[in-house]
């Protein structure tokens, strides 16, 4: 068939649209996702709901409960914030955690009914490479993420102090999602995606800094940052799996043993 010289302009635009992406992708550059997700929790008698805003913005949404009036406040400013955030409630606090500008991971703390955010920051310059994933434990934040060389980091604070101690969790290339990180029973869980997807589990003591692996699906099992929660005696994990199913994981406190379960079959996630 002749083509038209429009249409073989057509093919030819297409054609150098795949080499970029093609390029960019062998590059190790992911194209970037059109908008990053919001973390929300309950706050009392109100939501909260933290997001990257517009020009790299932290911002910060209440409501009060039975009221359709969202409170905006800006957290961060411009160019302060590059990944989806984390928040938590401790107390009478909103705690929100983030990726900074240079890759540092950055804290802000407010009171509730005041709009006044205290930063921190939690690691510095070439740090972060990842959302984190935050919980509050005790008297205690916790905070884990991706770092350099796809290690997985820790980092841990008590209330009312700006000093963060650092953990490694796992070393380099151990570590390939953002995390989940999750408190239990006088212990921290963290959960995320390792090599060769890979889904791999940890957990450590409180007060100590020797952390378990543990690998709850194999090879090629898992395609997505994971989910994760207690539950009662145990512990659940949900993400996606092979070929788009919606994959599930339980295991009872204090075993390795997890328990696999397919929640939507084939194709059934994106």
């Amino acid at each position: 068939m002749t083509q038209t010289p429009s249409a073989r302009r057509r093919v030819l635009r297409s054609a150098a649209l795949g080499i970029a992406v093609a390029a960019a992708l062998a590059a190790g550059m992911a194209p970037a996702l059109a908008v990053t997700g919001p973390s929300m929790t309950a706050n009392h008698n109100s939501v909260n709901i933290a997001i990257q805003g517009p020009g790299n913005r932290l911002k910060f949404y209440w409501a009060d409960n039975g009221t359709t009036t969202w409170h905006p406040e800006t957290v961060a400013g411009v160019n302060s914030t590059y990944s989806a955030p984390s928040m938590t409630v401790d107390g009478n606090i909103v705690n929100i955690a983030a990726m900074g500008p240079g890759h540092r991971l950055k804290f802000y703390w407010a009171v509730n009914g005041t709009a006044t955010w205290h930063p921190e920051t939690v690691a510095g310059v070439n740090s972060t490479y990842s959302a984190p994933s935050m919980t509050t434990n005790g008297n205690s934040v916790n905070i884990s993420a991706m770092g350099p060389g796809h290690r997985l980091k820790f980092y841990w604070a008590v209330n009312g102090t700006k000093t963060w101690h650092p953990e490694t969790v796992a070393g380099v290339n151990s570590t390939y999602s953002a995390p989940s990180i999750t408190v239990d029973d006088g212990g921290v869980n963290i959960s995320t995606v390792g090599p060769a997807n890979r889904l791999k589990f940890y957990w450590a003591f409180n007060g100590t800094a020797t952390w378990h692996p543990e690998t709850v699906a194999g090879v090629h099992s898992t395609y997505s940052a994971p989910s994760m929660t207690t539950n009662g005696n145990s512990v659940n994990i949900s993400a996606v799996g092979f070929q788009d199913r919606l994959k599930f994981y339980w295991a009872v406190n204090g075993t390795a043993t997890w328990h696999p379960e397919t929640v939507a079959g084939k194709g059934a996630v994106r």
